[in-house]
C-alpha cells in the first residue's frame, strides 16, 4: 500500500504552485534548431530530450513553434534535488559560517604578515606571554613574569617559528609574492 495520497477532484489546486519557472529570455545555442524539428514534435509520443549544462535533463513541449521552442525539465542535476527554501535559524547560521570563515581568513591574511623574527611579539596568541626576545632570531628567552625559559621550551618556541616560516613562504607563493 502507498503512502501517497491520491489527487482529489481538486488536481490542479494542489500542484506546486513553484513547479513552473519559465524564461522567457533564455538564450539558446542556434545548432539546437538542427536537432529540434517542430514539424516532428506529436502529443502521443516521446519529443527530442536534450541535456541543458548545470540545468539538468529538458523534452521539447508541443507549445513549440519554429519562432518560440518551449522545452519541459524531466530531470534536475543532481546539485539541485537537494536545494531547498531555508528557515531564518538556518540562513542565520549559513551567515554566522560565512562571517567566520572571512574573519579567519583576514586573521590568516595578517598572521602571515607577521616578519619570523618578530612572531611571538605580534601573533595573537603569543601577545603579552613573554617579556624577553633573543636579539637575533625573536625566540622568546623569559615568560611574562620574567622567569628565564628553560632549553626546551625555547627549542619548542623555535620549532613553533620555523613552522610558521614555512607557512608564510607556502603563503607568498600561493599569492605570487615570493
Amino acid at each position: 500500500k502507498s503512502n501517497t495520497a491520491e489527487p482529489s477532484d481538486l488536481w490542479e489546486e494542489e500542484l506546486n504552485s513553484k513547479s513552473e519557472v519559465v524564461y522567457p529570455n533564455a538564450r539558446l545555442d542556434p545548432s539546437i534548431m538542427e536537432v529540434v524539428k517542430v514539424a516532428d514534435i506529436d502529443p502521443w509520443k516521446s519529443n527530442t530530450a536534450l541535456q541543458f549544462e548545470r540545468m539538468g535533463y529538458f523534452c521539447v513541449d508541443t507549445d513549440s513553434t519554429p519562432e518560440k521552442l518551449v522545452f519541459n525539465r524531466t530531470v534536475s542535476l543532481k546539485e539541485e534535488v537537494f536545494k531547498k527554501e531555508l528557515s531564518a535559524d538556518e540562513e542565520a547560521a549559513i551567515e554566522a559560517r560565512r562571517a567566520k570563515a572571512k574573519a579567519d581568513l583576514v586573521a590568516k591574511e595578517s598572521r602571515m604578515l607577521i616578519e619570523p623574527v618578530n612572531f611571538f611579539q605580534e601573533a595573537e596568541e603569543y601577545k603579552g606571554k613573554y617579556s624577553q626576545f633573543h636579539p637575533e632570531t625573536g625566540v622568546p628567552t623569559h615568560a611574562a613574569d620574567g622567569t628565564e625559559l628553560s632549553k626546551s621550551a625555547m627549542k619548542k618556541l623555535e620549532k613553533e617559528k620555523q613552522k610558521h616560516m614555512k607557512q608564510v613562504m607556502k603563503w607568498k607563493k600561493q599569492k605570487g609574492l615570493a
